[in-house]
C-alpha cells in the first residue's frame, strides 16, 4: 500500500495512526507532501485524487481518499473487530461519531486553531478575534456534548479504544498547544479523555514535531 500525506495534518495524522495501529507499517510507503510549497499539485497526486488532497490510500489498484474511509477500510482489511467494529450498532456507532466530529466538533476546534496557530505557520496574517470568538462558541457547544458522553466510558465508544477515537481526537496536539486558545481546561473529562488518546502508542508516535525540527 501506499499512503499519500502531509506532516501537521490531523487528517494525515489519524491515518498514518491508524496504519501503525494495525501493524500495516511494513507494507506501506508514506509519501509526504508539503502543502506549502504547492507539492500537493503535483500529476502524481492528482492521478490518485482528483481533490488534489491527502491523505489518500493506494492499495493496488484501487485509490482511496478522505481520510475516516481510508481508518475503515484498513480497519476491515485488518480485521481488527475491536478497533473497527462490524457489528450492526457499532458500526453505526462508529459512523455517527465521526460524522459529528467532522461537522461540528473538530470543525470548530479547526476554526479557532486556524486563527491562533495555523495562520503563524503558514503566513496568513493576524488572528481575527472574532472568528476566535465565534469558534470558541461552537467548540463550548460540541465540547459539552462529549464532555457528557464521557461521563462513564474511557473512550467514544465505550472503555476500549476504537476507529472513532482516532476521529474524534485527531486534533489533540492542536487542541492542546500552548497558543490554541481552545478552552480545554472547561471540560476536564474531554482534556483527560485527549490526554488518554496521547498515551496511546500508535497515536503518540505520530505526535507532530515542530515545523523546524521536522525539516531537519
Amino acid at each position: 500500500m501506499k499512503l499519500y500525506v502531509t506532516d501537521l495534518s490531523p487528517n494525515s495524522r489519524r491515518v498514518i495512526a491508524a496504519v501503525g495501529h494495525l501493524g500495516f507499517d511494513g507494507e506501506t510507503e508514506i509519501q509526504k507532501y508539503d502543502l506549502i510549497k504547492g507539492e500537493h499539485r503535483s500529476d502524481e497526486l492528482k492521478a490518485v485524487n482528483p481533490n488534489q488532497k491527502v491523505p489518500v490510500l493506494v492499495d493496488g489498484d484501487f485509490s482511496l481518499w478522505e481520510a475516516n474511509p481510508i481508518m475503515i477500510y484498513l480497519g476491515e482489511r485488518a480485521g481488527d473487530e475491536a478497533f473497527c467494529p462490524t457489528d450492526r450498532r457499532g458500526r453505526i456507532e462508529v459512523l455517527r461519531w465521526m460524522s459529528w466530529e467532522v461537522q461540528h466538533f473538530n470543525r470548530a476546534l479547526g476554526d479557532i486553531v486556524w486563527e491562533t496557530v495555523a495562520k503563524q505557520v503558514f503566513g496568513f496574517g493576524a488572528p481575527d478575534t472574532a472568528k476566535i470568538e465565534a469558534g470558541q462558541e461552537n467548540f463550548r457547544r460540541f465540547a459539552e456534548v462529549l464532555e457528557n458522553h464521557l461521563a462513564d466510558r474511557n473512550f467514544v465508544l465505550g472503555d476500549d479504544l476504537t476507529i472513532a477515537d482516532f476521529a474524534v481526537g485527531s486534533h489533540s496536539a492542536l487542541a492542546m498547544h500552548p497558543q490554541s486558545q481552545v478552552p480545554l481546561e472547561e471540560f476536564t473529562r474531554v482534556n483527560a479523555y485527549l490526554e488518554r488518546l496521547e498515551a496511546v502508542p500508535a497515536w503518540a508516535a505520530t505526535a507532530p514535531k515542530p515545523r523546524a525540527e521536522a525539516a531537519e
